[in-house]
């Protein structure tokens, strides 16, 4: 990050994999740091969280009201509230639709009345494109979603640039591929996050389940190159009003990656299954992206390959005593 002066930023969504993450590497770098959560009591404290501004939509209040006071005093708003899965989204439409998109509206009008114009990273999913077969997609690429998660997804980016053309924000929009890491423990038995469902299980020495043949090419991003990519999306002006992909750019079949986990974490079993229908139905196939724009831009260059950064992920779980390294189901973005 730059050494000029750093622009209070608020966190929304804080307590996920992406928002526990971010959070600490802003506040290493000395950023005033608000968040914004449902309630404080519905989590555990994170360890940070005597060095942030909290914000609550759960206090008296409108909901409105309660997102224009955290709004207010932030420049830059990085948003990751929302529901996840493709399959969730398709058992429970209703509930994504709430969840994501209504809530994204009553966010926008809440940075419009502010009038100061915030910047708002937006974490949006490589499930949005339609199939590309083995070419690298650019941002270019005509979209096509399978679920209902990566439509509401496409939805907020329009929401997003809507807003901006009506001058009420700037936006940045990070299409993620497939991110892992380590996650805080009480958070595992998430299925969002298919490598972090590996390693998990690798781990433990469970059975990872594979629909399919497993040949199906994902690009695995790891946590830390994705947070120096969401970082450079807040704070340079490059970024402002563009969608990124935010990817490795080396793409990997699920059998490829769980070689690579038996080389560095020891064997462990695994089962091939025929693909459940509702996975069946939003399995987008192979993806390999292009990030050469962010690469320009944003001066992006990851600095993991899979192998290193699995290293670091298994070396991180292993210091971690406290891991109740449990099942996790599926396969999500």
């Amino acid at each position: 990050m730059s050494s000029n002066p750093k622009p209070p930023v608020l966190v929304w969504g804080p307590m996920g994999f992406l928002g526990q993450h971010l959070i600490a590497r802003l506040l290493e770098e000395g950023v005033e740091v608000s968040v914004l959560c449902r309630s404080r009591s519905l989590y555990p404290t994170p360890v940070w969280a005597p060095h942030v501004r909290w914000f609550e939509l759960d206090r008296p209040g409108s909901l409105e009201s309660n997102l224009l006071a955290a709004v207010s005093h932030a420049s830059v708003v990085y948003n990751f509230a929302g529901s996840s899965g493709a399959v969730a989204s398709m058992r429970q439409p209703q509930h994504s639709l709430d969840e994501n998109c209504r809530a994204q509206l009553a966010f926008l009008g809440a940075c419009e009345k502010s009038g100061h114009r915030p910047h708002v990273v937006f974490p949006s999913s490589w499930l949005v494109y339609a199939a590309g077969g083995a070419a690298p997609l650019h941002e270019n690429h005509p979209t096509g979603p399978l679920s209902v998660y990566a439509a509401h997804k496409i939805c907020i980016e329009h929401y997003l640039g809507i807003y901006a053309a009506q001058g009420c924000i700037t936006y940045a929009v990070c299409r993620i591929s497939n991110p892992y890491g380590f996650d805080d423990p009480v958070r595992m038995g998430k299925g969002y996050k298919i490598l972090n469902a590996f390693i998990q299980l690798a781990l433990a020495k469970k059975p990872v389940v594979i629909f399919g043949d497993g040949k199906q090419l994902r690009d695995f991003i790891y946590i830390d190159d994705l947070i120096e990519a969401m970082l450079a999306c807040g704070l340079n002006v490059e970024a402002r009003n563009q969608i990124f992909n935010i990817s490795s750019g080396q793409s990997h079949s699920l059998i490829q990656a769980l070689e690579t986990l038996v080389e560095l974490a020891g064997a462990f079993p695994v089962v091939f299954k025929p693909w459940p229908a509702e996975y069946r139905a939003v399995e987008p196939g192979d993806y390999i992206a292009d990030i050469s724009k962010a690469a320009d831009l944003l001066r992006f260059h990851p600095r993991y390959d899979l192998k290193s950064g699995l290293e670091e992920t298994i070396l991180d779980y292993r210091s971690a005593p406290s891991a109740n390294l449990s099942l996790a189901e599926g396969a999500g973005d």
